[in-house]
């Protein structure tokens, strides 16, 4: 069984740090990277690390993004927007996925909410080499009421918590709590009406897989969007799990369906058999039972060879079975 091994990348010419958990070998010819929520941390991907950790050849990893879990706030503890994240992950994949050598392996992005749409912008870029999207409940748009109740169930009694208290109960710093609640931190460019915000258009071009789970009752991800996923990717395969709000948890079903949608290759079960030992003249009789063989079907060679019939092929087939029933 693989264990966790819990380390940290640097990814910025200033020093800056990501943290992030993994499990499997770094050669392993698949890699999930999972990215966390808009203000979730890598553990939450825990549960589906441990289920993962038997499966042979991936690689999973769960990333913090910066100012959040074990990774480093930004100087000044201010700054936080979705180009910065999107630039340190191209990063971190340039550096801990792709950058041990050939062959370079698969690599599929798994991101809930925010970390899903950051996995739609990575996948629109072919430079990343993205070959598979799993999305925890997000779809291709995000409605304007959407994201009010997003920014409603952040608070408690009616009232926003106090940006310190909020940070020490999510693990992130208050400088996160701010700034996720700027207009200014969604700066990456996309389209919008008065409906809400879009971004399906990054996935045009899009040729990998795509799968997706979602809460029946989440306020987010709801039945319009799966349904439009759907339309837009035929092959979608999807996850409706009961009771669940936004985002889904990864209970054992859930991360059974993520494994299953990586649609992971067998890996072949070598059998070792015992060396077979033959009698010392066995491959001194063989050649001369097929010297012998020839020189009767010598005279049917040259019959055939006249009419036209492949001869050589049919001959090759004899000596073969009788080389082993000789053998035998």
């Amino acid at each position: 069984m693989n264990t966790f091994m819990n380390t940290s990348a640097k990814v910025a010419s200033d020093g800056r740090k990501l943290a992030f958990s993994q499990i499997g070998e770094i050669s392993s010819s698949r890699v999930l990277l999972c990215l966390p929520g808009l203000l979730e941390t890598r553990a939450t991907f825990d549960p589906l690390l441990r289920s993962a950790s038997d499966t042979p050849g991936l690689r999973v990893i769960s990333l913090d993004h910066c100012g959040r879990g074990d990774s480093d706030p930004l100087p000044s503890d201010s700054g936080y927007c979705m180009s910065l994240y999107l630039s340190d992950i191209e990063a971190f994949i340039r550096q801990e996925i792709f950058g041990h050598g050939l062959p370079a392996p698969r690599l599929d992005v798994l991101g809930t909410s925010m970390g899903g749409i950051l996995g739609m912008y990575l996948a629109a870029k072919v430079a990343n080499n993205v070959s598979g999207l799993l999305l925890n409940d997000i779809g291709l748009n995000l409605t304007w009421m959407s994201i009010y109740g997003l920014y409603e169930g952040m608070k408690t009694a009616g009232r926003m918590p106090e940006a310190d208290a909020l940070a020490a109960r999510l693990r992130v710093t208050e400088g996160a709590v701010r700034d996720v609640q700027s207009p200014h931190h969604f700066d990456l460019p996309h389209h919008k009406d008065w409906k809400g915000m879009k971004f399906g258009h990054l996935l045009n071009n899009f040729k990998g897989s795509v799968s997706l789970v979602f809460g029946d009752e989440s306020g987010v991800c709801l039945p319009q969007q799966v349904q439009e996923l759907q339309a837009t990717f035929p092959q979608l395969t999807t996850l409706r799990v009961e009771g669940a709000k936004h985002p889904v948890p990864f209970t054992e079903s859930v991360c059974a369906f993520v494994l299953q949608a990586l649609k992971l290759e067998p890996i072949p079960v070598q059998i070792a058999l015992p060396p077979v030992v033959l009698p010392k003249d066995s491959w001194v009789q063989a050649a001369s039972t097929d010297t012998a063989l020839e020189n009767t079907l010598e005279p049917i060679k040259q019959t055939e060879d006249k009419n036209g019939h492949d001869w050589r092929s049919r001959i090759a087939k004899w000596l073969t079975r009788f080389k082993k029933s000789a053998l035998n």
